[in-house]
């Protein structure tokens, strides 16, 4: 569009001149901010979402370490109830042995205190996880449990808790700082905007050198979602 014609047949400087183009790229940088404002919204939820599942995953993890605290002092209490009335089964009936020639009415005593003590024994057994878990059971009569792979699975559900709850920690972190930069992208984007605007009032060559200022903000504020996106 050429401009006025002055009284000398001079052309004058069009008023209106670079405005169409800078109404365009307004409204290009509309649809960016838009579309920018749309992911910060999106990293926003997804970093609230893994927010609350680590906060889950860290209250069950908490639980089933107490839970398997209980539960180890019950196996390891009814295990050494075992020990004892088992141990002192033993050595009662040795004593028994020793008193038959010498004292057998304290022999049959000893006998019979040894019957009780191994009663008990025999029904801490039936109790016991580590006689009627076949994970953990004896391979050979008169063996040990194997008390190393009771200890390794008593916390691998809490274990596994921790890792999940680490992972959606991690990603809580992601995408916290994802939505904070685009924050920062979207204050860039509020510059561009400011540079637009003032650009329609300035004089056509002003506002050419403010549109240039605005297209390089928009271009910052690509230039660092693209970036954001990829991290």
């Amino acid at each position: 569009m050429t401009g006025p014609i002055s009284q000398t047949g001079a052309q004058l400087p069009n008023p209106e001149r670079y405005k169409t183009l800078v109404v365009i790229l307004t409204v290009l940088t509309t649809v960016v901010t838009a579309i920018i404002a749309g992911l910060q919204a999106d990293a926003n939820i997804r970093s609230s979402s893994s927010n609350r599942d680590s906060q889950v995953y860290a209250i069950q993890a908490a639980s089933e370490l107490n839970y398997q605290d209980l539960q180890f002092a019950y196996n390891m209490n009814v295990f050494a109830g075992y020990l004892k009335d088992g141990l002192e089964a033993t050595v009662l009936q040795m004593t028994a042995l020793q008193q038959e020639q010498s004292d057998p009415k304290a022999a049959a005593d000893s006998k019979l205190r040894a019957l009780v003590a191994q009663a008990r024994a025999d029904q801490a057994q039936k109790f016991s996880i580590f006689f009627n878990d076949p994970r953990y059971a004896p391979k050979k009569a008169g063996g040990m449990p194997d008390l190393q792979s009771y200890l390794t699975d008593m916390y691998a559900t809490a274990k596994s808790l921790v890792v999940q709850q680490n992972a959606a920690a991690d990603d809580y972190n992601r995408w916290n700082r994802k939505g904070d930069a685009y924050t920062s992208i979207l204050a860039i984007l509020a510059v561009a905007f400011f540079l637009f605007g003032l650009a329609q009032a300035l004089s056509p060559r002003l506002r050419l050198v403010f549109a240039l200022f605005g297209v390089v903000a928009v271009a910052a504020a690509g230039l660092g979602t693209l970036l954001t996106l990829v991290t």
